[in-house]
């Protein structure tokens, strides 16, 4: 119990003499915490050293040694006096094993680094590929609320930025896909129209992936990867519309075949038969006929001779107009309007005609006549119009000749969103293009109507005018392809 108390009593005295000198000293500390310039490991420093100066100072005034060896020398026999050296080494194992704990803490540092700069790599590889695939990527949850998406997604899709649900950009009914999803795991869809909010048209094949929650605090997703088809699927549409066209169009010209050879089998037959008939008929009795009568009977050939040559002669006009030949494309359509003039008096035509000294090859003006003629046709028949306007030159076309045929009506026009061409504008179209030409029909209610064909012409030109364009307000454009 002495040796206790007495222990006790030391270890109070050698506590009031660090406090004292602890006290003493923080001034100091406070004064080195305030050099803003130095680190941390240099401040550290410092107080290590002041530590050791300021113990190995109390010890000398205090005689801190001598007190404690006379102190453990009265305890001999617990052999206290090994203490201070086991201390030591203590200290120094201590200083050791703190060493390599600091090795083993900055591996450990290095190596927790080098494993972010890999995530953070990978990261970004990852977003650029997810960002700069081709493929629209998009993440959804159940009810079509997007998630995630990249670039691709926003550039076929068109998603409105206010509004972050899908469901409504496919053409399918979301609830019902999703349960057929939600069974088979995975849908696949080799063309699907997509709603864009812009209204443009827009198909895609598409992928679709069921992904299960993982636990109860997760949401399931779905995963989607669209590939743009719109181009290919326009192209496909454009052919088979181009297809029909050329089907309408060759069961039209079956059809207008048969006409005209049913025609020309009853002008031969009614006019032409029945006159070479008559005339068969007064040769024979010209053989016994007296010479007064062989007279009339001449005067009779001559004139059935005649009604066979007219007749004749509106046959081979209906099946190509002779003008062509004898006064070329300006003559004939000159002589076409005029005859059509007279058909329909109450529409006044305005002509400007004027193709320079530009020698026309015959597929051109046989195009170019019929163009106009089938204008003219649908122009008395449907547009309900009291002035024509028909202008036919050449000009510069990207500095190329081209003869430019252009009909205008102030007719009732028609709805270009809902009106289709007729067999008529469609075989205007086939011509014009069949001489590798474009064709514009402009329209609109109440707009009239204007036929734009552009013909390129082989061969130098000289000092021709430029194209001009010609802008009506409230008229659709629509320009075949």
């Amino acid at each position: 119990m002495t040796l206790i108390f007495a222990c006790r009593s030391n270890l109070e005295v050698f506590g009031h003499l660090i406090m004292h000198s602890y006290n003493r000293s923080i001034p100091v500390i406070t004064d080195i915490h305030k050099l803003g310039k130095l680190s941390r490991s240099s401040r550290d420093t410092l107080i290590v050293i002041a530590g050791v100066a300021l113990t190995f100072v109390l010890s000398s005034q205090f005689d801190l040694a001598e007190r404690v060896t006379a102190w453990l020398l009265t305890y001999e026999y617990a052999q206290l006096d090994e203490i201070p050296l086991t201390l030591f080494v203590f200290v120094l194992l201590s200083v050791w094993f703190s060493q390599r704990r600091m090795q083993e803490i900055h591996a450990e540092i290095q190596r927790r680094k080098q494993t972010e700069m890999q995530l953070r790599n990978s990261q970004q590889l990852y977003i650029t590929l997810f960002d700069g695939d081709l493929t629209g990527n998009v993440v959804l949850d159940v009810e079509g609320n997007i998630g995630m998406h990249n670039r691709a997604f926003d550039r076929i899709c068109r998603p409105l930025s206010t509004n972050r649900n899908a469901s409504r950009l496919f053409s399918f009914h979301w609830p019902e896909f999703v349960l057929q999803l939600q069974h088979h795991k995975e849908i696949n869809f080799n063309k699907l129209q997509i709603r864009r909010p812009d209204g443009l048209p827009c198909y895609v094949g598409a992928r679709f992936i069921y992904v299960p929650a993982e636990d109860i605090h997760d949401d399931a997703q779905i995963h989607g990867y669209l590939v743009d088809m719109t181009e290919q699927c326009l192209v496909e549409q454009d052919l088979e519309r181009t297809l029909k066209e050329n089907r309408v169009l060759a069961r039209h010209a079956m059809q207008v075949q048969e006409q005209e050879r049913k025609y020309i089998a009853s002008e031969i037959h009614d006019e032409t038969g029945q006159y070479l008939t008559a005339i068969r008929m007064d040769a024979l009795a010209l053989q016994k006929s007296s010479p007064d009568q062989a007279n009339v009977i001449a005067v009779r050939i001559a004139s059935n001779t005649q009604h066979v040559q007219q007749s004749i002669r509106r046959l081979i006009k209906h099946l190509r107009p002779p003008a062509l030949d004898s006064l070329g494309l300006i003559g004939a359509v000159e002589r076409l309007v005029n005859d059509w003039k007279k058909l329909n008096a109450r529409i006044e035509c305005h002509l400007a005609l004027d193709i320079g000294e530009q020698a026309l090859n015959e597929d051109i003006n046989i195009v170019a006549f019929r163009v106009v003629q089938e204008a003219l046709t649908n122009i008395s028949r449907h547009a309900q119009a009291s002035e024509v306007w028909i202008d036919i030159k050449v000009m510069m076309r990207q500095d190329k000749p081209a003869l430019q045929i252009e009909i205008r009506d102030n007719g009732k026009g028609m709805d270009m969103t809902q009106a289709t061409e007729g067999v008529g504008l469609v075989g205007m179209r086939e011509r014009i293009e069949s001489l590798q030409g474009s064709f514009k029909l402009m329209s609109g209610l109440q707009a009239g109507t204007m036929i734009t064909g552009l013909i390129p012409l082989p061969g130098p030109q000289h000092a021709l005018p430029t194209e001009t364009s010609t802008s009506n307000s409230g008229v659709n454009d629509y320009a075949t392809p």
